[in-house]
């Protein structure tokens, strides 16, 4: 399942999107123990936002994404391959027993 770090903050005309992303987090770890006991585990991802994703915002230059780089804690946003990645490996074996969690990836935006 994919959410974002809206669904723990909170911004103007952002009520919406946050309330989803939020339902989405708890309805990852509802899911998560009501199949499990079938060994299916359910995993959520939370990337900050991550430009990559959005056509009209990859060719911007830092300076114009300083408001959301300034907002976390390594000073940078997530790149796609990063999050593509973290995928994977909740996916795969090496993460078999994870479940009902919510990958942080918002570079520090959200401390959890």
């Amino acid at each position: 399942m994919l959410s974002a770090s809206s669904a723990r903050e909170s911004g103007f005309e952002m009520g919406g999107f946050s309330l989803a992303c939020a339902s989405i987090e708890c309805l990852t770890r509802t899911l998560a123990g009501e199949v499990g006991r079938y060994g299916v585990r359910v995993v959520a991802l939370r990337p900050n936002f991550t430009p990559e994703t959005h056509p009209e915002w990859v060719n911007l230059d830092d300076d114009s994404l300083k408001p959301l780089i300034d907002g976390t804690a390594l000073g940078r946003l997530p790149r796609l391959a990063e999050v593509a990645g973290t995928a994977a490996f909740v996916a795969s074996d090496h993460a078999g027993a994870m479940t009902g969690a919510v990958v942080n990836l918002s570079c520090g935006a959200i401390v959890d």
